[in-house]
């Protein structure tokens, strides 16, 4: 339903739309009629800010399992103690899972295969914001903040689409929302020419934390958006959810204490409580329907990033899309997608 909101777009993208909707506007209470009993939900990021406040939403709704995917084990077990004082019942676990590593996605992947009858909802919101310029490990050639994640979000969605597709003792859809953020709503992507997309952010000289935040957004957006198009809404309803600026969270932790001091002074302005920016998620993944397929979304429906609006726009989408699938064919996500339809 995004792509029928063009005209919105320009102005959902202005500062004064979202200084009104975050100071003015109340995110709604998740309906009385919402439950999930006997399912699966995999929260990632799930042991601090706004992945723990999402965890404690979903366990009022007395699902069968929650699983939190984090980072450190040790810190998700002491987060999910305080849980599992407050939610005797739904069991809790922990799986490791970081966002900075193919490997730990796809040994993540391989666990839910083996373990897991089926996965009825997952939200991705494991993100961190970087100012400094770094590489990974694992002899790629992207900087963390942005390709990396990118592509590791995107992994990561590829091998759970398996596991969310409907079952005969499970028929209806399942869910998966990335968590985005408006930092990306205004911002456009350079046309490389000739050039790769993905390589055209691997440039140190040109690193921008903040602006290159929003880019590796706009890419999220422009992959859920594509994907949306070859996946059936009836087996997995995908889209991506925008928590909005929330205050308490470990987001910038990664920041000098100067630049710390003034957006935490700016979030104590506008900035949402986890408690309720955290319940947006469940308005994403559980209460929008079809309609949200490849939206952009918070409580409702909003317009996409201007950009993509755009014939340039399109045209890297779909150049985005074939240089993921390329990037990320070590794990063989072509085939399993094209299995999959």
């Amino acid at each position: 339903m995004s792509a029928q909101l063009e005209k919105q777009a320009s102005y959902e993208a202005t500062f004064a739309h979202n200084f009104r909707k975050q100071v003015f506007s109340r995110v709604p209470a998740i309906p009385a009629r919402t439950e999930l009993a006997w399912k699966t939900v995999l929260v990632t990021g799930a042991n601090v800010g706004l992945g723990f406040e999402a965890v404690r939403n979903f366990l009022r709704l007395r699902p069968k399992l929650v699983i939190m995917g984090v980072r450190s084990v040790e810190k998700g077990e002491a987060a999910a103690a305080v849980l599992r004082g407050e939610f005797p019942d739904p069991r809790i676990e922990v799986w490791e899972l970081d966002m900075e590593s193919f490997r730990s996605v796809q040994a993540f992947t391989e666990r839910a295969e083996r373990e897991l009858d089926r996965l009825h909802v997952v939200v991705l919101n494991a993100g961190l914001g970087k100012l400094k310029y770094e590489r990974v490990e694992e002899g790629g050639c992207h900087e963390v903040s942005i390709q990396v994640n990118y592509l590791a979000t995107v992994l990561l969605s590829f091998l759970l689409l398996p596991k969310l597709r409907p079952t005969a003792s499970s028929s209806e859809p399942g869910r998966l929302s990335i968590v985005n953020s408006g930092a990306c709503l205004g911002l456009s992507l350079e046309d490389p020419g000739n050039g790769r997309l993905l390589d055209s952010f691997d440039r140190p000289q040109k690193f921008d934390g903040f602006g290159q935040y929003g880019l590796s957004k706009l890419l999220v957006m422009m992959f859920v958006a594509t994907l949306a198009q070859i996946i059936d809404p009836k087996e997995v309803i995908v889209n991506c959810t925008d928590p909005g600026a929330t205050k308490g969270t470990s987001f910038f932790r990664s920041v000098n204490w100067i630049m710390g001091l003034g957006v935490r002074a700016f979030l104590s302005i506008i900035g949402r409580p986890t408690k309720d920016a955290s319940r947006i998620y469940l308005h994403s993944s559980l209460v929008l329907g079809e309609e949200s397929h490849g939206s952009w979304t918070d409580w409702i429906i909003r317009a996409w990033p201007k950009t993509m609006y755009t014939q340039q726009g399109q045209q890297l989408s779909e150049r985005l899309w074939d240089e993921t699938l390329e990037e990320l064919k070590f794990a063989g996500v072509r085939e399993k997608l094209q299995k999959a339809l």
